[in-house]
């Protein structure tokens, strides 16, 4: 693959649709400019483009479209209020503009609706504002000067405010563009494609797998139309994956320390140890070999253990991705059937992969409980023997090895008869 960095257009239909939409909004725009004036209305005609640009790439459920369009109409007003320039107001009135493109963007099919796809991120809707506010400055001068050849041939108003207005919506249409230029990944995708080389055997398969059927799924969904049941599914199926991801990233780095040879190198190691501790002459050297044998023979132990959690959490992945293969048949055969039915089945699979989830969690955690507290309690038993095996040698290393001699009490009683011995 060629390490040369590629500037890539994404979505590019909507990008088009958007440009279109907006020149015939600057047309109206102008001709709403044109019928203000003569009312005597003080209404700017770069206002009204820019306006008129956000407007046409609404986008969205009815709330969605409710709020854009409040905020088309109110953000782009706001410069005029502060009495700023006319080139510093018309670029904050574009590059709100602009903002709003890029939140339409995301309003048309729901940001939870984008699963497995692209989509703009915090660098897009700065871009963008930016672009869109300097080329709505040059659409206006351009618009100015255009506006000055056609009075001079004598162009009817209309048709002059017209084709102002659509020389600015086309220059702020253009200034979108930024919005379609290498967007940010589906968050749930970067997680597992920056986890992915961090991992190795049967879980980098695993995660490859549930990355492919996330993408697949993503797919199928997209071609749904919004409601609230595609947003439910899509929501599950982000939890599904990124639930996967963090299962497998736990034991990131861990895998190689259990692989096949890793019991039997210490196995062969504690043999030799076990071999040299016999053939010592020395009784110290023969202690030390023999406690560094138990050591390994400990971390042996562990090792088992490791593989044994290892074979839990691989188990609990592997329902995981199979989860994510029923959801990608499921979502199959919805295309083709009617809304109504299509929603409720959309419904059902998604609370029914949320309950087959949090069924599988619960009986995974519970019988890692109950493994563990065998394990735990193994661990205090050879804990507790090993304690008294060290207090029984104590107890031998502190016995005297001569008895002590004692002076008789004959021998220190006062005399009988009250004689004093010289």
């Amino acid at each position: 693959m060629s390490n040369t960095a590629v500037i890539q257009l994404q979505h590019r239909e909507a990008f088009e649709r958007n440009v279109t939409r907006a020149l015939a909004a600057g047309a109206g725009a102008g001709v709403l400019a044109f019928l203000a004036q003569r009312l005597q209305l003080q209404v700017p005609l770069s206002f009204l483009a820019l306006v008129a640009t956000s407007l046409a790439c609404v986008r969205g459920d009815k709330f969605d479209r409710a709020l854009l369009v409040a905020l088309s109409i109110f953000l782009p007003a706001v410069p005029w209020l502060f009495g700023f320039s006319a080139a510093w107001t018309v670029a904050m009135a574009g590059a709100a503009a602009g903002a709003l493109m890029v939140k339409a963007r995301l309003a048309e099919r729901g940001e939870e609706g984008n699963v497995g796809a692209d989509r703009p991120g915090p660098l897009h809707y700065a871009g963008t504002a930016l672009a869109t506010g300097g080329l709505a400055v040059a659409g206006t001068e351009v618009a100015k000067i255009l506006s000055s050849r056609l009075t001079d041939v004598a162009t009817p108003q209309v048709l002059n405010f017209a084709i102002s207005g659509v020389v600015i919506a086309l220059f702020a249409g253009i200034g979108s563009l930024a919005s379609h230029v290498a967007l940010k990944a589906d968050p749930v995708e970067a997680a597992c494609e920056e986890l992915l080389p961090t991992l190795s055997g049967e879980f980098a398969a695993q995660i490859t797998r549930a990355l492919s059927l996330y993408r697949q799924a993503g797919t199928q969904l997209a071609a749904l139309p919004r409601d609230a049941a595609r947003e439910e599914l899509a929501r599950t199926l982000q939890k599904l994956t990124k639930d996967a991801a963090e299962l497998a990233g736990e034991w990131a780095g861990v895998e190689a320390q259990v692989h096949e040879n890793a019991h039997a190198d210490l196995q062969k190691e504690i043999a030799e140890l076990q071999a040299s501790a016999k053939a010592a002459r020395d009784s110290v050297a023969r202690q030390q070999l023999e406690a560094a044998a138990r050591s390994l023979n400990e971390e042996l132990g562990r090792l088992g253990e490791l593989r044994l959690k290892r074979e839990r959490v691989l188990a609990r992945l592997k329902s995981q991705v199979a989860l994510l293969e029923r959801a990608r048949v499921a979502l199959i055969g919805m295309r083709s059937t009617h809304a109504t039915v299509r929603a409720a089945e959309m419904a059902a699979v998604a609370r029914k992969l949320n309950a087959l989830a949090l069924s599988q969690g619960d009986e995974a955690k519970l019988a890692h409980e109950v493994a563990t507290s065998a394990e735990l309690g193994a661990l205090e038993a050879q804990a507790a023997e090993a304690a008294l095996v060290t207090a029984i040698a104590q107890q031998q290393q502190q016995q005297p090895v001569s008895p002590v001699s004692a002076t008789s009490p004959e021998s220190i009683a006062p005399s009988t008869d009250g004689s004093i011995k010289n």
